[in-house]
């Protein structure tokens, strides 16, 4: 290998079912989920999740997979927003 050519990287990366939600990020994904089942429950389908946006914790449902995240956005699935509700 030549000293212009870089070691190749390993990289572990954290599967998405085993991270961990900061519970404000958790909270604000739940509570656009419970706004959207008192007002649509019987009219639309169950979404994929909730992208929320970290500088302002706002809530937006999302139906299609994956989703297309801006910077500044995190993805909450409708697993996770579940797992710890009941």
């Amino acid at each position: 290998m030549s000293r212009y050519q870089s070691t190749p990287k390993t990289s572990r990366e954290i599967p998405e079912t085993s991270r961990l939600l900061a519970p404000d990020l958790l909270k604000a994904a739940r509570s656009a989920y419970g706004i959207y089942l008192r007002a649509h429950s019987e009219q639309m389908p169950r979404p994929a999740g909730v992208v929320v946006s970290q500088g302002n914790n706002r809530g937006q449902l999302i139906f299609a997979v994956p989703p297309i995240l801006l910077p500044g956005e995190r993805f909450v699935s409708f697993e996770e927003i579940e797992s710890q509700m009941y």
